[in-house]
């Protein structure tokens, strides 16, 4: 009897001892596991989640993350477009297309490869009226939608023909960028008519009369000038510029490229880039009547 009451006593003074162990006292662990619950997108900030004791999250696998918006690009200008008609001194009606409303017109002609026509110009038209310009485009006889026969040496009255449309709307200060036989009627242009500004792309100083200048009727050319060409195209051309570039007095921009696409068709180049930003600082140096940029 006396043993089972010593028993008794010590079960007792057992259980008082483990009720009465202070905060703090080391006792034998036993093995928790832990779940982490992601409450942000961002695994990898929750310092819950590289705890050597937890448990190892799948990576979430449709989680958004939080990027900020970007700023959404501002709309493409509206362009008005308007298809135009004219008609020439030798009563030939030619198809044009009008670019945007700005003061200052800017007329793009076309060069005389197979199959091209005004459509070879109007990207960069489209770009000049989103920048505030007004662009026209147009077809020299026989060709695209334009009546007549494809006939070089008259394509100065092309030209005149459009001058004249422009001037009848409104249209007080006009500028001229043609390639190629294009780039000539600009030049014979430039000497009949009061034009702002003359571009010449990769053109010969004649095809035939009236469509051709001189060596002297290009020192005449005193106002703002871009003259452009490749140096690998056809050997015509490559002399005739270098011709052009050397008599054209000041102020004058001259840009040769290491190619051997002819006229608009450097817009299908490496060079296109920078052909477009060229053309661009020309007629916006002349837009505010600057002085031209030195290249």
């Amino acid at each position: 009897m006396k043993m089972i009451f010593a028993i008794i006593f010590v079960l007792t003074l057992s259980l008082t001892a483990c009720a009465s162990q202070k905060p703090g006292t080391k006792i034998a662990s036993i093995p928790l596991q832990t779940t982490v619950f992601a409450s942000s997108p961002t695994l990898s900030n929750n310092p819950l989640s590289s705890s050597a004791t937890a448990t190892k999250i799948p990576e979430p696998s449709a989680i958004p993350t939080a990027i900020p918006s970007p700023i959404p690009p501002s709309a493409t200008p509206e362009v008005k477009i308007e298809l135009v008609n004219f008609t020439t001194q030798d009563d030939i009606k030619l198809a044009g297309t009008l670019f945007g409303e700005g003061d200052l017109a800017v007329i793009l002609a076309h060069m005389g490869m197979p199959d091209v026509d005004q459509q070879s110009w109007q990207p960069f038209a489209r770009l000049l009226a989103e920048r505030g310009f007004t662009a026209l485009t147009f077809d020299f006889r026989g060709r695209g939608k334009s009546e007549g026969n494809p006939v070089f040496n008259t394509l100065p009255y092309d030209v005149d023909a459009a001058i004249q449309f422009l001037q009848d709307r409104g249209n007080e200060r006009i500028v001229c960028i043609g390639a190629s036989m294009g780039g000539t009627a600009c030049m014979r242009a430039a000497l009949d008519h009061d034009l702002a500004g003359l571009g010449v792309i990769a053109s010969v100083m004649s095809n035939g009369k009236p469509n051709q200048v001189s060596a002297y009727d290009v020192q005449q050319l005193t106002l703002p000038k871009v003259l452009v060409y490749a140096g690998n195209e056809a050997p015509a051309v490559v002399i005739d510029m270098k011709i052009i570039s050397e008599l054209a007095p000041e102020p004058k921009l001259v840009q040769l490229y290491q190619a051997s696409a002819h006229g608009t068709n450097l817009f299908n180049t490496e060079f296109a880039g920078q052909l477009t930003d060229l053309l661009i600082v020309f007629l916006e140096a002349v837009r505010s009547k600057s002085p031209l940029p030195t290249p």
